[in-house]
């Protein structure tokens, strides 16, 4: 165990390594419900999916947050196995001179795999439920994350033809006052009022809103 923390603390895995901490900690707050898997989405920016960096690799249709966490862990995998490799060699090889090696071997096959695993992964969000929105609003949805707030919250909705699907929802910042944070919590419904272009996001509210909240119409 200590000689594969040492190795693993050592560079260049160490360039993966506190990465892979961060990926670690951000998809158990996904799955805690804590945060969104499109909390920094590069894909749905029109010039970067386009023309930029991203786009340019073929990684515009899925969420930044996927491909880097499928990166850095490629990236970390790939480097450890290497320093392990060159540390058993009988070869002198400079410490300096491996160690660059090793860690370009580990953007390049880090980039090149999440290319490859993410290929299949670009059909899901290329039928993601924002292409469909006109056909969601008006929908009773079933809150899936801890709580829906004004910059994060995903919800399960069935579709048209019968199939779960989980989207982004937020609340409005124009919704009545009031309202009480416990109708937003996981596993309440909520119904879909509007669809937000900017942030690809869609509007909810709760699905019975108590008496005592009057709805100003505009």
């Amino acid at each position: 165990m200590s000689e594969f923390l040492d190795i693993a603390l050592s560079f260049p895995p160490v360039v993966f390594s506190f990465g892979l901490i961060l990926v670690v900690l951000y998809w158990l707050s996904v799955v805690v419900g804590a945060l969104d898997v499109d909390v920094v989405d590069v894909g749905s920016d029109p010039e970067i999916e386009a023309g930029g960096f991203w786009g340019a690799f073929g990684f515009g249709a899925v969420p930044f947050t996927v491909v880097l966490s499928l990166w850095i862990t490629l990236g970390w995998i790939v480097t450890v196995l290497g320093t392990s490799w060159v540390r058993s060699a009988d070869v002198f090889i400079p410490s300096a001179a491996s160690g660059t090696a090793v860690l370009v071997a580990g953007l390049g096959v880090g980039m090149l795999g999440a290319k490859l695993l993410t290929r299949p992964l670009a059909r899901l969000f290329d039928d993601a439920p924002a292409t469909h929105h006109a056909d969601l609003v008006g929908k009773v949805c079933v809150v899936r994350t801890g709580t829906v707030t004004l910059d994060s919250g995903q919800a399960e909705v069935i579709d048209e033809e019968g199939a779960v699907i989980l989207i982004n929802v937020r609340r409005s910042p124009h919704e009545p006052e009031g309202i009480d944070d416990g109708l937003f919590a996981r596993h309440s419904k909520v119904v879909v009022f509007d669809y937000d272009e900017s942030d690809q996001v869609f509007l909810v509210v709760p699905v019975a809103l108590p008496p005592d909240i009057a709805v100003i119409e505009a």
